[in-house]
């Protein structure tokens, strides 16, 4: 009986432990963050601003594709003005990016179950609020040097991602992970 009991502890304790989809959800987007600030500062130390341009648009696509692999799930980082097209958001991550866009409050994670093809998925966002740093590659005009400027018109033409003042929403990580049927 003892042995029993102690099974069930055991077992009990590591249930206890596993963290919820939107945890993991949570813990990917955060995650993902600070490997894209730690991937902009290694740049900005490098060879400035400039440097910075050049990396985001060579590898922070492919960082954030080998890092949701790793995590096994969806993630990536989505805005209404984006820079990339692969950052245009799917029609319930704009829906939300609006909706906090017209908030007079700022934005809060938000975490939906969604039901799609007969499978349950967890979609969530966190959104990311510009830095002031932000501004030399994001805010107007007069914040962004010209060789940035010339950049960044090389290398994205379509350029929405301007224009931002600092603690204005920028966008937001999304992140889209299967629940198991196990999960209710």
């Amino acid at each position: 009986m003892r042995v029993t009991w102690a099974v069930l502890l055991i077992a009990g304790a590591a249930w206890a432990q596993e963290p919820t989809p939107r945890e993991r959800a949570a813990a990917a987007a955060a995650g993902l963050g600070e490997v894209l600030k730690q991937l902009l500062a290694e740049e900005l130390k490098k060879g400035g601003f400039e440097a910075a341009v050049r990396s985001c648009s060579e590898n922070a696509q492919v960082v954030t594709e080998e890092y949701a692999r790793e995590k096994g799930m969806e993630i990536r980082r989505v805005s209404l003005k984006y820079r990339n097209r692969k950052d245009q958001p799917d029609e319930w991550e704009a829906a939300k990016l609006r909706e906090w866009a017209a908030a007079s409050v700022p934005a809060k994670e938000v975490a939906e179950t969604v039901t799609e093809n007969g499978k349950r998925y967890l979609r969530y966002l966190k959104p990311i609020q510009t830095q002031a740093m932000c501004l030399s590659c994001h805010g107007g005009p007069g914040q962004i040097g010209a060789e940035v400027s010339a950049l960044l018109s090389e290398r994205y033409p379509r350029d929405k991602a301007t224009g931002y003042k600092a603690g204005e929403l920028r966008g937001a990580f999304s992140v889209t992970l299967a629940i198991p049927e196990s999960v209710r």
